[in-house]
C-alpha cells in the first residue's frame, strides 16, 4: 500500500454565510470537555478539526492544508497539527481558480501517495466513515472510491449513478432535476488520479469556466479508471457553507453530545 495522506482544501471565501468574525471551518459548532485537563476544559468543536481528527484514525500522518489570502487564521489556529497527531503543511493558493486547482497546488507533495480528500467546511458523522473509506479503496483497488451520501437536495451537490457492484457510472453537478439520490462527499484515490488531475488541469485555458471536482471524477472515468462508490449506512453529512445548514450542523452536534451523556450515565 502506497503511504497515505490527507488534504483540505480551505482557499474559499465563505461568502454564503456573509459577514462572519473567522473562516467558516474554524467557526465553532460547539464545546466538548477534555478529560485529560483536571478540572475539564472546555474546547471549541470546530469542522476542519473534526476532519483532522478523522484523519488521523484512518492512518493519515501527514496532511496538506491549502489556504487563501484571507485563511491565515486556519494556520494561527491549528498550528503544526501536533496536537491532533499528524503533520500539517500549508499551501497558498494565489489565485481563486476553483477546488481541483486548489487541490493540485501540493501535487509534487502527494502524486506518490494515496489521498484521503474531504472538505472541511463540511460535518460527516460518524468519524469513523473515513477509515471504513479507507479500508474499502485498499480492498477493491480502485483508483478512486467516494464516500456517498443519501440526499434530499441533488441540486446542491456533485451527484452520482452507480450499478449493482457499486462501479460509478456517472456523475451530475447540481442538477435542477434528477432521479439520483446519491451525493459524493468524500474520496480516497490513488497516485493514477493523482496524476491524471494534474495532466488534465494544465490542459484548462486561464480564461475557461470554473472547473468543479466531478468534472474531472467524469473524465477520468471516461478516460477508464476504475471509480467505486463506499456507502456507510447510517452516516450523514452536512455542508455548512450558508447560514442554514450551519445551524443544522450546531443541532446536530448538540444532539450527538447529549446522547453520548445520557449513554455516559
Amino acid at each position: 500500500m502506497n503511504k497515505l495522506v490527507g488534504i483540505l482544501p480551505a482557499a474559499g471565501r465563505g461568502s454564503r454565510l456573509g459577514v462572519i468574525p473567522c473562516s467558516k471551518e474554524i467557526m465553532p459548532l460547539g464545546f466538548h470537555p477534555d478529560s485529560s485537563y483536571h478540572p475539564k476544559h472546555w474546547h471549541p468543536v470546530t469542522t476542519i478539526e473534526l476532519h483532522l481528527q478523522a484523519f488521523k484514525g484512518a492512518g493519515v500522518d501527514q496532511t496538506a492544508i491549502i489556504i487563501g489570502g484571507s485563511k491565515f487564521d486556519i494556520v494561527e489556529y491549528l498550528g503544526n497539527g501536533y496536537r491532533y497527531g499528524l503533520s500539517i503543511a500549508y499551501f497558498y493558493q494565489e489565485q481563486l481558480r476553483g477546488m481541483p486547482f486548489a487541490i493540485d497546488i501540493p501535487s509534487d507533495w502527494f502524486q506518490d501517495a494515496t489521498v484521503l480528500f474531504s472538505m472541511p467546511d463540511t460535518l460527516i458523522t460518524p468519524s469513523s466513515v473515513m477509515a471504513d473509506l479507507v479500508e474499502h479503496h485498499y480492498a477493491r483497488q480502485s483508483d478512486i472510491t467516494l464516500g456517498i451520501f443519501s440526499t434530499l437536495t441533488p441540486q446542491k451537490f456533485g451527484m452520482v449513478d452507480f450499478d449493482e457492484s457499486d462501479r460509478i457510472i456517472d456523475f451530475v453537478d447540481k442538477p435542477t432535476k434528477t432521479h439520483l439520490k446519491y451525493m459524493w462527499g468524500c474520496a480516497a484515490w490513488s497516485p493514477r488520479f493523482s496524476y491524471f488531475m494534474t495532466d488534465y488541469l494544465s490542459k484548462i485555458p486561464q480564461e475557461s469556466p470554473e472547473c468543479v471536482l466531478s468534472d474531472i471524477f467524469l473524465a477520468a472515468l471516461h478516460d477508464g479508471l476504475n471509480i467505486q462508490a463506499f456507502i456507510s449506512e447510517g452516516s450523514q453529512y452536512h455542508d455548512i457553507g450558508t447560514p442554514q445548514s450551519f445551524q443544522s450542523a450546531v443541532y446536530e452536534m448538540a444532539f450527538q453530545q447529549k446522547q453520548k451523556s445520557l449513554e455516559a450515565h
